[in-house]
């Protein structure tokens, strides 16, 4: 379907359902991720933010209908140009070298190509005489090479061009190659390599006298292939205003003889036009760094056993995770986690697209180094929190695993001192905090067969866990069975090996907005937890304090929370103490 504006049935099909359960094959149960940037698909941020960008942009290009002079196509990189749906004023980089020609400009950030062609098709340019067509697009679409594959990336951008030229047959047609992103060695940079090859490789300009591909390369990375630092944002994806003013300056005489009815330059490959050879040192496979970081030091050994068999066992055939265990890391393990978090999911390295394993799935975090060196700051402080755990000598009374909700209490690997709330309620209570900010369901069930909890022998163990997995199960199709399961893993890990240990699972408590999206899916996986009888094990307590963070209404009482979301502030800490209290020093009398 195509046209403006959508009807009812669609504009539903697109705001209700997120751009996964939309993709091809999805109906038929079918895993189709080839077609996935060749396929018209509407993006997707959560309810109808996207849908409303793209209709911002609809009037926008309504108003400027008739001739113009550039047509700006694409992504976050060609938005920050300068959009209406930012400020509306072009950036200096561009007033700079094009002075007062006359621009529209339909960027939106984390659009790829499926985007792309459905807002074309969807009132995205319609009225519109422009003489030059700037496209860039594509980056994001390295996000998902690993299901889809580099070819599909590219056909993505073809299928682009295409639809481009049906609608503008004579206007001059620009179309950039995706610029370097990541550093070398790292799955995301080759890709987006491989992507520019394959896109040179269909030999557009033969075809089609009005187009050029424009090499924008070796622009941009030094000889070693390390990105320009002085071009780049601290994302190392997208553009300073030094960078826009070298992309500025590369479009300036294709651009301004097409305004002009002049003939086009013709334009050279430049740079690398395939995966480049390997240098010495860099990483061998997806997502792995380009030097090898030293594994930490070890001030805790551990020799652990597994106690689980998890279901994701049987496509891998016992590499790394989920089946190892113990502390420190093998050389292999520390490689290993140094890829991106992305890289490691299950199905990753058979390319297949497995969300329902995700939560279910021993998997380390990774938080790179702020010094931007290589490593993985995460794994170290799960180290803290085995040293933490190991001063204890096996006596504390309370121990609390969890994300930043649980490390929010104080007494953990951050250093702080346990907050007011804590001092008011435990008082006395020798306790370990455990808690690690941006921890999900399979972070913990990683860090419980790492060493967590070795040497506890009796106390309280108290988990809260699940906020950080609500928002894939919105936006990545990870079923709320999925999370359910997972939660269930970690009490049965934890059971196993703490059998003397009693166990407090606190429900996820409320955050969001609980009518909707992410919100709603909390509460979805607070039932399916609920409905699993965890409890039935009486050393197993599972505590719902919904009734204490929501209003009568049932809306967040967002004066507990100092985000007014998520977080809480210390009134909200206290009603958690208060709501955690009483099963705490039941067990422990």
């Amino acid at each position: 379907l195509s046209g403006w504006p959508l009807t009812a049935e669609e504009r539903a099909y697109v705001v209700e359902r997120a751009e996964h359960e939309r993709r091809p094959g999805r109906e038929s149960m079918k895993h189709l991720p080839r077609l996935w940037p060749v396929v018209p698909s509407a993006g997707h941020w959560g309810g109808t933010s996207w849908l409303e960008a793209h209709e911002k942009l609809v009037r926008h290009v309504r108003e400027q209908a008739g001739p113009c002079d550039v047509l700006l196509v694409g992504d976050s990189i060609t938005q920050q140009w300068g959009s209406p749906l930012d400020k509306g004023q072009l950036n200096a980089s561009w007033r700079k070298v094009f002075g007062d020609l006359r621009v529209v400009n339909i960027g939106i950030g984390g659009d790829k190509t499926q985007n792309i062609l459905w807002r074309l098709d969807h009132g995205g340019v319609e009225g519109l005489q422009p003489k030059v067509i700037v496209l860039m697009i594509g980056n994001n679409n390295m996000f998902f090479t690993p299901e889809t594959g580099v070819e599909s990336a590219a056909a993505g951008v073809q299928e682009c061009v295409k639809n481009l030229r049906g609608k503008f047959p004579d206007a001059v047609l620009l179309v950039s190659e995706i610029l370097p992103a990541g550093a070398p060695g790292q799955k995301f940079y080759e890709d987006i390599q491989a992507t520019n090859a394959a896109l040179r490789g269909l030999a557009f300009e033969s075809e089609d006298r009005q187009l050029r591909m424009l090499p924008l390369w070796s622009e941009f990375v030094q000889e070693d292939g390390k990105l320009k630092g002085e071009l780049y944002l601290p994302d190392r994806i997208h553009l300073s205003l030094a960078g826009y003013d070298l992309y500025a300056a590369r479009l300036q005489p294709f651009v301004m003889a097409a305004v002009q009815g002049q003939s086009l330059p013709r334009t050279a490959a430049v740079g690398p036009v395939g995966r480049p050879a390997k240098m010495a040192g860099q990483a061998v496979s997806g997502g792995m760094p380009a030097v090898r970081p030293a594994l930490p030091a070890a001030d805790v050994v551990l020799a652990m056993q597994p106690v689980l068999e998890y279901p994701y066992a049987a496509y891998n055939a016992g590499r790394l995770d989920p089946q190892l265990t113990g502390w420190p890391l093998t050389e292999a393990e520390w490689l290993w986690v140094q890829r991106g978090e992305y890289f490691r999911k299950p199905g990753h390295e058979v390319q297949k697209h497995l969300p329902e394993m995700w939560f279910v799935t021993p998997t380390a975090a990774h938080w790179a180094p702020k010094d931007g060196s290589e490593g993985n700051d995460w794994i170290v402080h799960h180290g803290e929190c085995l040293k933490r755990m190991r001063s204890e000598r096996g006596a504390a009374e309370i121990v609390l695993l969890g994300d930043s909700l649980t490390q929010g209490w104080g007494g953990g690997w951050d250093g702080a001192a346990w907050n007011a709330a804590w001092e008011r309620h435990f008082e006395g209570r020798r306790a370990v905090n455990l808690g690690i900010g941006g921890d999900r369901i399979e972070q913990i069930l990683w860090r419980l067969d790492h060493g967590a909890l070795d040497g506890v022998t009796g106390g309280v163990i108290v988990l809260m866990i699940g906020v950080n997995n609500a928002p894939l199960v919105q936006a990545n199709g990870v079923p709320v069975s999925a999370a359910a399961e997972g939660i269930a893993l970690c009490v049965k890990n934890i059971r196993r090996r703490c059998p003397e240990s009693k166990l407090l699972l606190v429900q996820i408590l409320p955050a969001f907005d609980r009518a909707k999206e992410t919100g709603a899916r909390i509460a979805e996986m607070n039932r399916a937890v609920a409905a699993l009888k965890l409890d039935a094990d009486v050393s197993v307590r599972v505590l719902n304090l919904d009734s204490q963070f929501l209003n009568a209404d049932g809306s967040l009482c967002r004066e507990l929370y100092s985000d007014g979301h998520l977080h809480l502030n210390a009134v909200g800490y206290d009603r958690l103490g208060a709501g955690i209290r009483q099963s705490i020093q039941d067990w422990l009398r």
